[in-house]
């Protein structure tokens, strides 16, 4: 897959448009129905989007996301997109009509063969570019136009802002079931206090990444990826009101299952597949010791059916059930 920073001349490519956040089963979808009809008619695939939201530019602030925008990258790398196009989303950009954006950018640049977009996709000042407008313009230029519908897992339409209020709602079954893989944060590991190896319970300290939409305080049963293993783990994120009152960010916190060693200068990620309890303040170390040995339990106890899909994670996992038909 080519990455090309703006807009370069490559004709009859088989486009696919959105924002794509988290690329969750639906995104997928629209994705790999534009990679299949270029694969079917010998052409090349291309995908355009935008460094950021455009409601940032409308609003003046930055949208929370999914997952962070490398991965989503690599996301469309392994769905088999030959091309992506990086564009800003500047102040030329939002005066563009509908019209302007086809006759100014797609056409030219472009000369598509296809273009398939999500039923609620739009483009252009006002958002009239929609799934209407872009049949009309297939009709007149001569290009194949899909407009792939809802689709459903669990009786409920996949969408990102679902998925950012399950994520808010620490409903990470629901969360799954529409992303086709578990909600995750990445994180480099960094110096903390130290105050859970002096109770045996020594924990990894991150960062939680900015603008990603954000978990509620609690405690998480997790999984930990390093640069080669995976670990259960129980993760705490928040203010950590027994050990330290002057947090005033939330803290994740990683402590890892049947591990030993140093993580310093790792890179963890870590999937998040249920919540355990809120978080809460204790009296002593003594009994947020006796705490966490029982979220351990829970941890380790865990089926470990969930535990062997995370580690062979697939976008359309066997035991997700998404309503979709062929669109080609």
């Amino acid at each position: 897959m080519k990455v090309i920073n703006g807009l370069t001349h490559i004709h009859n490519l088989s486009l696919a448009l959105g924002f794509f956040d988290g690329v969750h089963l639906g995104h997928a979808i629209v994705i790999k129905n534009a990679v299949k009809y270029a694969k079917q008619s010998g052409l090349e695939s291309g995908l355009i989007l935008f460094r950021s939201h455009p409601r940032d530019f409308f609003n003046h602030t930055k949208t929370e996301q999914i997952i962070e925008f490398n991965d989503k990258i690599n996301m469309f790398n392994k769905l088999g997109v030959d091309y992506v196009f990086l564009l800003d989303f500047d102040a030329d950009m939002a005066n563009m009509t509908a019209a302007d954006y086809m006759e100014k950018i797609i056409l030219p640049y472009f000369n598509p063969r296809a273009i398939t977009t999500g039923y609620n996709h739009t483009f252009g000042a006002g958002g009239y570019g929609n799934a209407a407008f872009l049949r009309k313009y297939a009709e007149d230029f001569d290009f194949k136009y899909f407009e792939i519908p809802p689709i459903t897992t669990k009786n409920s339409i996949i969408s990102s802002s679902s998925i950012k209020n399950a994520v808010k709602a620490s409903d990470f079954d629901m969360v799954k079931s529409m992303l086709g893989y578990h909600f995750y944060i990445k994180s480099p590991v960094v110096h903390g206090r130290q105050i859970g190896r002096t109770i045996n319970f020594p924990t990894a300290n991150l960062v939680y990444p900015e603008n990603i939409v954000p978990i509620d305080n609690g405690v998480y049963y997790v999984n930990v990826h390093t640069h080669s293993n995976s670990y259960k783990g129980v993760m705490n994120f928040g203010l950590r009101p027994t050990i330290d009152k002057s947090d005033t960010v939330p803290v994740p916190e990683v402590h890892l299952l049947d591990f030993s060693g140093n993580l310093y200068g790792s890179v963890l990620k870590v999937s998040v597949i249920s919540k355990i309890r809120d978080e809460q303040h204790f009296s002593s170390l003594t009994q947020l010791k006796e705490q966490i040995e029982k979220d351990c339990c829970y941890a380790q106890n865990y089926p470990f059916s969930e535990e062997k899909k995370e580690k062979k994670t697939t976008l359309f996992p066997e035991h997700t059930t998404v309503h979709a038909p062929d669109y080609l």
